[in-house]
């Protein structure tokens, strides 16, 4: 079976200081062993704020066995539609609007439309805007 790799699943694995290193890399390896691995562009993109050349972040997309899905119309719009119903929603005093809310809509829109199961440490930013996507998580 195919899985689509949100940043922060990836980041832990690369990571070994991360909260869900140990999570991430097992989860990582038994999905490998079930089929491919995917990341989203924006994904690579997240994934090249955090290495230091390009040459660091294509290594470890190979290292990782990562293959590249590139967006589709359906997924662009459906991530369009979520964001502006995350802009419509009511918040609390004090409480900001989060600065990654977009690429996380790309992500969540891509694999729900390509129908592939969503490997994330962050289930908070997809559930609400993609409830019928499946997401693995670590548990609470």
């Amino acid at each position: 079976m195919t899985t689509f790799l949100d940043t922060s699943a990836l980041m832990a694995a690369i990571n070994g200081a991360e909260a869900h290193h140990d999570w991430s890399v097992a989860q990582i390896e038994a999905r490998r062993a079930e089929g491919p691995l995917i990341i989203a562009d924006i994904v690579y993109s997240e994934l090249a704020a955090g290495m230091a050349s390009r040459e660091d972040t294509d290594t470890a997309v190979e290292e990782w066995a990562l293959e590249r899905l590139r967006g589709n119309d359906d997924a662009l719009f459906m991530a369009g539609q979520a964001y502006k119903a995350y802009r419509k929603k009511k918040r609390g005093p004090g409480e900001l609007p989060k600065t990654n809310v977009l690429p996380d809509f790309l992500i969540g829109a891509l694999a729900k439309v390509e129908g592939y199961p969503l490997l994330t440490t962050n289930e908070d930013d997809f559930i609400k805007y993609f409830p019928e996507l499946e997401i693995i998580c670590p548990p609470k």
